[in-house]
């Protein structure tokens, strides 16, 4: 199965590598254990993407919400909609496909993507394979895959073709729960976010933060939580610890230096932290990664 570790750029876009841009679609299997940080971090992107759980029980966090995921379940996650995902079983997997929102014409495009993606209404949809519609579009998804990996003549096709039978039923399971109101993703949590990755190396304040979002420091917080699901400083704690991983596996630089680098005031509270959080020291982490390279 294919398999990989998600590319994000400086603002935590998620960058995907079409390999044709001019249709744009990717299907990926991703064995959430096997990535460098164990979890799916933080991320968003622009592309429309459908999920399906492979194998054990997944975690997605979107929203302030802990969803958990087993097998055969899935997701529809809309374009801009921050979230992350966690293995709560060992080996769990999953398919992604991520497809790009210009992938048809004028008329499509403003009758139906456009719509979807600007009302706001819904940033994602948990698919139950025993609801009919549901189960058709984890189908056609596991379709997708098939005909993605063996690539054989004309599987562009048949991924397409699986693709509008997913647009439409989810389209019609949204009108059909019309009077089921998501919360709309506030843009302010992204401006937010965007300040961290620039300025994680530095000390960052509520204050800063309370600034860019227009809000007192308290109500900062609240909606922060809100849409991420932890405070401001727990997240900016974690954004450190995740721009640590590349620094130990591709350079030789001291843990002291990587740990200034990644904006911590001390190298014991890097290790203190980055131990309880990956339960292995940045020293025993570098090593492992280095035996299995």
């Amino acid at each position: 199965m294919r398999k990989k570790d998600i590319i994000l750029n400086a603002n935590n876009e998620e960058l995907i590598p079409y390999s044709n841009p001019d249709w744009p679609h990717s299907i990926e299997y991703t064995n959430i254990s096997k990535t460098i940080l164990g979890y799916i971090p933080l991320h968003w992107h622009e592309e429309l993407q459908f999920v399906v759980v492979k194998e054990g029980t997944i975690e997605l966090r979107i929203l302030g919400q802990a969803i958990k995921l087993s097998e055969g379940t899935g997701f529809f996650i809309n374009s801009g909609i921050i979230h992350e995902i966690h293995a709560k079983t060992f080996n769990a997997s999953f398919l992604c496909w991520n497809i790009g929102i210009s992938l048809f014409d004028q008329y499509i495009q403003t009758t139906y993507i456009l719509p979807l993606i600007q009302e706001g209404n819904t940033p994602y949809v948990m698919l139950d394979p025993l609801k009919e519609k549901h189960s058709r579009i984890i189908q056609a998804i596991l379709m997708s895959y098939d005909a993605y990996v063996t690539k054989e003549k004309g599987f562009e096709l048949t991924v397409t073709s699986q693709y509008l039978i997913c647009l439409k039923e989810l389209l019609d399971d949204i009108a059909f729960h019309s009077t089921n109101r998501f919360p709309i993703y506030d843009q302010r949590i992204k401006d937010i976010l965007e300040h961290i990755h620039q300025h994680y190396q530095d000390k960052i304040n509520l204050h800063t933060l309370a600034e860019i979002a227009h809000l007192s420091k308290s109500e900062t917080n609240r909606l922060f939580k809100k849409h991420v699901g932890r405070t401001p400083f727990t997240y900016i704690l974690d954004y450190r610890l995740e721009r640590s991983i590349p620094l130990l596996i591709g350079t030789r630089r001291s843990i002291t230096d990587i740990s200034f680098e990644c904006g911590f005031s001390s190298v014991s509270y890097f290790i203190e932290k980055f131990k309880e959080t990956f339960q292995i020291t940045p020293k025993k982490f570098r090593d492992q990664k280095s035996k299995e390279h």
